[in-house]
């Protein structure tokens, strides 16, 4: 009886004694377990911190620009007037005969030499009548020579001789004529030159009233302008002029001024300046709208800045000028200006720092920085510099 009460509590201590250490266990489980997912949200925390900095670090604050130094040049001031390139020398061809068409032997756009045949007639009369002033030449020739012996053996009087001689002339001309004739069924070139226009057709009966062909001189090219009196004093013969044209958007061509008309119209208060157009290369044609820049003054040694970085405010330039990453607008006082530049005459020198991308919107005495390459980045990062100074 005794041993068996002292089994039973045996086994009841043992069976707490297993509760106990069980429930021990899971607790330090669950303790590890939550210092781990505290570890590992710490970390990465840490980790997040970290990569905001270096982030934060790799972007330089400022605004994105790119700079160009100033640059000093040449640069001229000049009259702008609009005007119709024309060919110095024109032609226009006629024939000398009546008769039908034949052949046409040139078409608009090709160069002819003087003395090329361009248009032929029909010629078998003309052929037929020089044959016959050829043969009536030759004959009274022969008899000619027969009394001239006949003349100088005192067998033939003076007159009959004058006669005959007179009559021989007369055959001469006669075949020279008809030969002239025969020529003229071939119509030449008279110059050197492009065909501009052609009007014969073939199959056409024309005559000495009827124009074939229109022929101009494409290396001989002209420009007229009328200017008004007040510049007379400006331009003279010889004065450079610069010329361009929306036909050839990418070309600047050059001339001179070739004529000055020394009368003023007294309708319009101008006077003709005629401009010689230099077109060794062929590009420029009759007809053509140009705009003539005629140079009237010089400046070899001007600072330039390119217009496209120019900001206006009030109507006056302004152009944002870069030390130590940072922007001054500074107001400028131009002289001339062309398509591409203008002279400065005082606010900046050569050798400073221009923004020439990015000024749009930009602030004076803004941050920047500056970017190297092709182009910047779109989106940019923003200009902080005003938060800055506003938190502060």
């Amino acid at each position: 009886m005794f041993m068996n009460v002292v089994g039973v509590r045996v086994r009841e201590s043992l069976a707490v004694l297993l509760l106990i250490s069980m429930a021990l266990t899971g607790c330090g489980e669950e303790g590890a377990t939550g210092e781990k997912q505290e570890g590992a949200k710490a970390d990465s925390t840490k980790a997040d911190s970290i990569k905001a900095a270096q982030k934060k670090k790799k972007v330089p604050e400022g605004v994105p620009v790119k700079v160009a130094s100033v640059e000093a040049g040449e640069i001229c001031s000049y009259l702008l007037y609009d005007a119709t390139v024309e060919a110095e020398e024109t032609a226009d061809v006629y024939t000398r005969t009546t008769g039908l068409v034949r052949r046409v032997l040139a078409e608009e756009g090709d160069q002819v030499r003087a003395g090329q045949v361009l248009v032929e007639l029909m010629d078998d009369d003309l052929k037929l009548s020089e044959a016959d002033a050829r043969v009536n030449y030759q004959k009274l020739e022969s008899q000619f020579r027969r009394k001239e012996e006949m003349f100088s053996r005192k067998l033939l009087s003076n007159e009959e001789y004058e006669q005959q001689k007179y009559g021989l002339e007369q055959a001469r001309i006669g075949w020279e004529r008809a030969k002239l004739a025969l020529a003229h069924a071939s119509v030449r070139s008279p110059v050197d030159g492009v065909v501009a226009e052609r009007i014969v057709k073939l199959g056409d009966r024309i005559g000495p009233s009827n124009k074939l062909y229109v022929l101009v001189n494409m290396e001989r090219l002209i420009a007229r302008v009328h200017v008004p009196g007040r510049e007379m004093r400006n331009l003279s013969v010889g004065r450079p002029a610069v010329i361009t044209t929306d036909f050839l958007p990418d070309s600047t061509l050059r001339g001179r001024v070739m004529r000055v008309s020394p009368v003023v119209d007294p309708g319009s208060g101008t006077f003709k300046v005629t401009l010689e157009l230099h077109n060794t290369d062929g590009q420029l044609r009759p007809g053509m709208f140009v705009k003539s820049h005629i140079v009237t003054e010089t400046h070899e040694h001007a600072v330039l800045v390119p217009k496209r970085a120019v900001v206006y405010d009030d109507e006056l330039p302004h152009v944002f000028v870069v030390e130590d990453s940072t922007a001054s607008k500074v107001k400028l006082e131009v002289g001339f200006e062309d398509s591409n530049h203008l002279e400065v005459l005082s606010g900046i020198e050569r050798g400073d720092l221009i923004v020439v991308v990015g000024q749009t919107g930009l602030k004076d005495q803004a941050k920047v920085r500056v970017i190297e390459g092709e182009g910047l980045q779109i989106p940019a990062r923003p200009d902080t510099t005003q938060g800055k100074d506003q938190a502060s």
